[in-house]
């Protein structure tokens, strides 16, 4: 497994607190810095799953702070709201029929 520096440990932990998978956060840290990394070690950061061994207090703190601002947050991207939802589906539904 690569050593990793404090910046990317802390993205790891974000998206995934973002609910992002695995494979998008390691797909997004080749992208972001150039780091190849496996599945197994972006898991390690995880702290709501079993392989979560030794992670810091400092980003499991980051984890539940960083997941609870985006759930809270989750009404500021429109797709959330259900009216919009169903107003977007109706154009496409409208334009299928032209």
């Amino acid at each position: 497994m690569a050593t990793l520096r404090e910046p990317v440990k802390i993205f790891i932990v974000q998206s995934l607190a973002c609910f992002e998978t695995p494979q998008q956060v390691v797909d997004a840290v080749r992208e972001e810095f150039g780091i190849e990394i496996e599945r197994q070690q972006v898991a390690s950061y995880d702290p709501t799953k079993a392989t979560c061994r030794g992670m810091s207090k400092k980003l499991k703190d980051l984890f539940v702070r960083t997941r609870k601002d985006f759930k809270s947050n989750i009404y500021d991207i429109p797709l959330a709201n259900k009216a919009v939802r169903l107003n977007e589906l109706q154009k496409k539904i409208g334009r299928a029929h032209v």
